[in-house]
């Protein structure tokens, strides 16, 4: 498998050019919604980031990470941001440091698209905002 890293030059120039840049999810921090091996896409964030948008950022050692956005601290440049199989709060992540804002994904070894802009969508971010459910919901499914 290809590592991120080497991806990089290749995500930035793709995204740049106003194209989308799809590759296999790694982790489990996403679960339920994202496993490892789901196909991820991801663009340019053109628009003022919002809270529950999913980014791909990377953290200053290197590692790039893919979290929902929990809170916006606009005046500061930061946000905090938390997978949803977590809740640990990874705080004053730099708006700098994102690379692209997921738009859909698909499940491994399936041929739908999941488009971030469907109303099963909507509810379902809704519904991980609820911390009590997200505890869960990362209990029924594991």
């Amino acid at each position: 498998m290809i590592k991120m890293e080497d991806m990089e030059p290749l995500i930035r120039e793709t995204l740049q050019s106003g194209k989308a840049f799809s590759f296999p999810s790694k982790g489990v921090s996403m679960r339920p919604m994202l496993n490892t091996g789901d196909l991820v896409t991801i663009e340019n964030l053109s628009r003022k980031l919002k809270k529950g948008d999913i980014v791909l950022y990377k953290r200053p050692n290197g590692q790039f990470i893919l979290h929902r956005v929990r809170r916006i601290k606009n005046k500061k440049g930061m946000f905090y941001s938390v997978g949803d199989h977590q809740f640990r709060l990874e705080k004053n992540v730099d708006m700098n440091s994102i690379i692209g804002i997921l738009t859909s994904y698909k499940k491994k070894g399936k041929d739908k698209e999941y488009n971030l802009k469907s109303v099963r969508y909507k509810i379902y971010k809704l519904l991980v905002r609820i911390s009590f459910i997200r505890l869960f919901f990362s209990k029924v499914l594991k």
